[in-house]
């Protein structure tokens, strides 16, 4: 779901990256990251625990042009891959205008990748989507392996659709910047062609940018550039975390869990040789309205 911020103008689009664990998610984000001109991305934000799989998302905004004076801001998202995670896959998953799905190619890792695409198929179900009529594109990954699968045997079990597939070695760079532009065209196609199911009007930003309108800044509430409350509600929290770690203070994530409703994240920050313990807890209550259904804090943890 796009957002438009027509302050200024800016079309936020947010591309999910999908997939078992360890299929390349991550390493297409890191890529990405290090292969576009600094001046067209943000900061590179990653979650990950000891085993350095991601747990709640990775987060890089690139801009890619404009489309009647107003910037297109693409957010890559990635979901954690296993399968215990899936309320936090749901959550990431929400508000998602394009999806890249990558598959492990090696061919013991097929059911994995089945069982993944189930999910990702049974997630947006859930949320009323018909996966057969969404901007998507396959990549199968890690083709430099040993025993891996022909992209006709790929194609066979994962894409009987044949939606657009790209090979890749996402550790080197190879087919990443393909598989995120051919995503980025379907995305933009989409909004022309279905802009009700992004979130906005066509008609309204034309009219806008042909005018010059623009709402006066005193008026104008303040949007989140994430694409739902929970990921704007814990933007502060995350963005202090950052400067943490840039002003060189370690910060240690332990194993997460649910506990009375709440995503629980212990984490251990520690400073000039000083160990402090902390908890990162996502309230969730599905039976408020949607902006009130999650509340993200902090909480200190005395030993």
């Amino acid at each position: 779901m796009a957002l438009v911020n027509h302050t200024t103008r800016e079309i936020n689009a947010k591309i999910v990256y999908y997939g078992p664990g360890l299929c390349g998610k991550t390493t297409n984000i890191h890529m990405i990251y290090h292969r576009i001109a600094p001046t067209q991305r943000g900061k590179l934000i990653s979650l990950a625990t000891e085993t350095d799989r991601t747990l709640f998302f990775d987060f890089l905004p690139v801009e890619l042009g404009t489309i009647k004076n107003y910037k297109v801001r693409f957010h890559l998202y990635t979901v954690p891959g296993q399968v215990f995670y899936n309320a936090t896959r749901k959550l990431v998953l929400k508000g998602a205008d394009g999806v890249i799905f990558v598959a492990d190619s090696q061919r013991a890792m097929l059911d994995a990748n089945l069982e993944s695409l189930a999910n990702l198929r049974d997630n947006f179900s859930d949320m009323g989507i018909d996966l057969s009529d969404f901007p998507m594109v396959l990549q199968y990954n890690k083709r430099d392996l040993p025993d891996v699968l022909s992209v006709d045997e790929l194609n066979a079990a994962l894409n009987p659709r044949m939606i657009p597939s790209y090979e890749a070695i996402a550790m080197t760079g190879e087919g990443v910047l393909k598989t995120f532009t051919s995503v980025s065209k379907q995305v933009l196609q989409d909004m022309q062609k279905h802009p009700e199911r992004h979130n906005f009007s066509i008609g309204d930003i034309v009219s806008r940018a042909d005018k010059g309108v623009a709402e006066p800044l005193d008026q104008v509430q303040p949007e989140p550039s994430l694409a739902d409350s929970a990921m704007a509600e814990a933007k502060p929290a995350m963005a202090a975390l950052e400067e943490a770690v840039e002003a060189g203070v370690k910060v240690h994530l332990g194993q997460p869990h649910m506990e009375d409703s709440q995503i629980i994240l212990p984490f251990e920050v520690v400073t000039d040789g000083k160990e402090d313990q902390f908890q990162l807890r996502v309230t969730i209550d599905m039976d408020a309205p949607l902006a009130k259904r999650f509340k993200v804090f902090v909480k200190g943890i005395k030993k």
